[in-house]
């Protein structure tokens, strides 16, 4: 059974994901999304860090009218909260988790590129061609923003937890 004080924490959690997105919207593929779901992964069980990426990527694709992409981008994204909660449960050394991330966006770009092969009809290697600044953008924010803001926000989410 899932308590109230869970809801509000889940819905609260997928909207501050969204919310920082879309404030760095303006530079192209600089996102701390990859941070936040490791943290919240780390800190939370694998129930509520499915149900915090499932909301939030629920309301990304609503709001930016992206519903075909939903399916690819919650698989994109549910590897982090299923790794970190099942084989990587034990990493908690914030060099591997920033290494990771790496992996996090090449298979969450990969999974774009697949939608796109699919939907737009568009050729797999031009496709990976095109894109391939941009993931290189996203995957240095990811692993940069691990590395400097993985522990203080997993003690301040901590400290916070104690207090609910």
């Amino acid at each position: 059974m899932i308590r109230i004080k869970d809801v509000a924490q889940i819905a609260i959690l997928a909207v501050i994901i969204f919310g920082i997105e879309a404030a760095l919207m303006f530079l192209p593929n600089v996102q701390v999304t990859v941070l936040l779901i490791v943290v919240y992964s780390k800190v939370f069980n694998l129930k509520k860090s499915i149900l915090i990426v499932t909301i939030y990527t629920i309301l990304d694709n609503l709001l930016f009218l992206n519903i075909y992409y939903l399916p690819f981008m919650l698989v994109g994204w549910l590897v982090i909260p299923v790794s970190l909660n099942t084989v990587f449960k034990k990493v908690n050394n914030v060099y591997i988790l920033a290494t990771l991330s790496i992996f996090y966006v090449l298979f969450y770009s990969l999974m774009y590129v697949v939608a796109d092969v699919i939907i737009l009809k568009i050729g797999f290697l031009e496709r990976m061609l095109s894109d391939s600044i941009f993931v290189m953008i996203f995957i240095v924010s990811s692993f940069v923003s691990i590395l400097w803001l993985y522990e203080p926000l997993k003690k301040l989410i901590l400290k916070l937890e104690e207090k609910l």
